[in-house]
């Protein structure tokens, strides 16, 4: 290696560190002096239509005008304070995360859960203000404003006084509920789940005016597959009305009454 090319090396060995370590100090200082300008919400989710909307948002953020970021030194706002209150605030935010952009701008970006189902409140006279959607995780996370999502209603005195399915007892709910969810024919026929204290299941279907006892939240592909030859081929035939209880909770046996 030449005497020149080895002093090139070297000088960028230098010069590069040196360079990085004052990009910093001048983003540094010129962060540690800028304001707030603007607040910006950005909101995600799994379905097309948004179950909050930004303003709701905003609302909660400048609730306190002491606590509002516009126009506050960014070294004096607290994200995490932000993100926090936000979250205990709107049980349909799933995640929040605030940040900030070199043109003096902050941004939150929301992720809203994904409702699997409404739990309906056999005392409220407004649903809309009174009943849960129901999230994946088994947390109950209120209703929207804005936009009733379709999803399996959920009722029946199990839920009475619960805050959530959260726990191992009501885990086979849950599975119940995503087994509907995931079989595209399910999802259509069966519009309610009645949940009784003990535990036992009862379906609403779309068509016909029977209801379906489907026992303990288990074998699901075993009373399906039953209840489905019902619809494929006795039920076509008899009449969706023919029925008012189709019992699927036993084994190896159907029963119409």
């Amino acid at each position: 290696m030449s005497l020149k090319l080895h002093t090139k090396r070297l000088l960028w060995l230098i010069i590069a560190p040196i360079s990085i370590i004052a990009a910093v100090v001048v983003a540094n200082s010129i962060h540690k002096g800028q304001k707030c300008k603007k607040v910006n919400v950005e909101i995600v989710g799994a379905g097309e239509h948004r179950l909050l909307k930004a303003a709701e948002i905003l609302g909660v953020i400048n609730a306190d005008p002491l606590e509002a970021p516009q126009g506050k030194l960014f070294e004096k706002i607290d994200f995490r304070a932000i993100e926090k209150k936000i979250l205990a605030k709107k049980k349909l935010v799933k995640s929040c995360q605030v940040h900030r952009d070199l043109s003096g701008e902050l941004t939150v970006s929301i992720q809203e859960h994904t409702p699997i189902a409404r739990v309906l409140n056999a005392n409220a006279t407004n649903h809309q203000l009174y009943d849960n959607y129901l999230a994946e995780d088994g947390s109950f996370i209120g209703m929207s404003q804005h936009y009733t999502q379709r999803v399996i209603l959920l009722s029946g005195a199990y839920l009475m006084g619960k805050k959530s399915l959260q726990s191992p007892p009501s885990k086979p709910i849950l599975d119940l509920i995503s087994y509907i969810k995931e079989d595209e024919f399910w999802r259509a026929q069966i519009t309610q789940i009645i949940v009784e204290k003990d535990g036992g299941i009862r379906l609403l279907p779309e068509v016909g005016t029977h209801v379906i006892e489907f026992g303990l939240a288990k074998d699901f592909d075993t009373k399906f597959k039953k209840l489905k030859l019902l619809y494929n081929y006795i039920l076509p035939t008899k009449g969706w009305d023919k029925y008012k209880h189709i019992n699927i909770k036993y084994r190896n046996q159907i029963v119409c009454e």
